[in-house]
């Protein structure tokens, strides 16, 4: 289990240098973003107390990490890149946002406005804003170390290693009587049910 406002600040913490530097006052949050039946593209979900404030929500978009069970056990940045997201104060919050009501996961019930996240604007921790559809449409993948030139496998680095792990003798006879008779235990197990 985490603590989620103690989680915020250590997500906050990332983007300090870029929030201490606005001159005027915001808010931070972290937000899942999901996908919704009937509507296009992901949306975000704010509470009338965080709208009614007056200034800009500063977002980190995040996934949540559950156990076995369905429980929450921590919150991660959904992009490696970490990028911030600014959704601009709106007055008129109440007149153009969907009102969501549902429960959380102790039972309770609670209402919330859904925001699509196209309305989010990337501050990229810099002066440049970036609407968040370029910002998804420009964005790089997370970097993945190349370990040989070719990309087609090599089959007696990857494969051969694996026939060697079964017990046994090296010859080929062996290993394939050997899974032969695995097959037919699990023929016999599955008959008995």
């Amino acid at each position: 289990m985490y603590n989620r406002r103690e989680k915020e600040k250590e997500l906050m913490e990332d983007h300090s240098g870029y929030l201490d530097k606005l001159s005027s006052s915001y808010q931070f949050t972290a937000k899942t973003a999901f996908y919704s039946k009937g509507k296009f593209g992901r949306q975000i979900q704010l509470f009338e107390n965080e709208l009614n404030k007056g200034s800009d929500i500063y977002v980190e978009l995040v996934d949540i990490v559950r156990d076995a069970k369905g429980i929450e056990t921590d919150m991660v940045p959904m992009y490696w890149e970490r990028p911030l997201f600014k959704c601009r104060y709106n007055p008129y919050f109440k007149e153009e946002y969907e009102v969501k009501v549902s429960t959380n996961s102790r039972g309770e019930e609670y209402s919330a406005y859904v925001i699509p996240v196209s309305e989010l604007v990337c501050v990229n921790k810099g002066s440049e804003e970036t609407p968040y559809n370029d910002y998804e449409k420009n964005r790089t993948t997370e970097p993945v170390e190349q370990k040989r030139l070719s990309v087609f496998p090599d089959f007696e680095e990857e494969f051969v290693p694996k026939m060697k792990d079964i017990e046994g003798s090296d010859d080929v006879s062996a290993i394939l009587l050997e899974i032969a008779a695995g097959f037919q235990k699990l023929a016999i197990a599955l008959k008995n049910k």
